[in-house]
């Protein structure tokens, strides 16, 4: 436990300060001070606090002791679960960029043609001889 300078109370959370001379400034604990503590996180007890702890404006107390959330937060965050993650939306953009370099723009040549053919009737060949085999496993 650390004493605050300022009001003498013993508390798990002081912040000294200093400002850009050197010369240090009055000390603050959750006591003297609570508006200047976040109450997100207490790392002295490795907490997250969520819900209404977190945002206590957010959230009204109900009939049954409990909080629920206020109707335009929970819509808020519903939307926000709602929109694709940001790594989805960058490949997303990476997807189309390279559909965008990569795309046929003139007709098959005759060459092209024969070959897609050739291949597309060995995949042919291959799934009915799987089929004769009775697996849906190609060798």
């Amino acid at each position: 436990m650390a004493v605050c300078g300022t009001c003498k109370a013993e508390t798990k959370r002081v912040r000294s300060r200093w400002d850009e001379k050197g010369v240090q400034l009055p000390d603050e604990c959750p006591n003297c001070a609570p508006s200047s503590f976040e109450k997100f996180t207490a790392p002295s007890e490795k907490k997250i606090w969520m819900g209404y702890e977190a945002h206590p404006n957010e959230y009204v107390k109900s009939e049954d002791g409990g909080f629920d959330r206020k109707p335009e937060y929970r819509a808020e965050q519903e939307a926000k679960l709602a929109l694709p993650a940001t790594d989805e939306q960058e490949a997303q953009a990476r997807a189309a960029a390279k559909k965008r370099i990569e795309r046929r723009t003139e007709p098959m040549t005759p060459a092209e043609h024969l070959s897609a053919i050739a291949k597309a009737k060995k995949i042919a060949d291959l799934l009915q001889e799987a089929a004769k085999e009775g697996t849906d496993i190609i060798h």
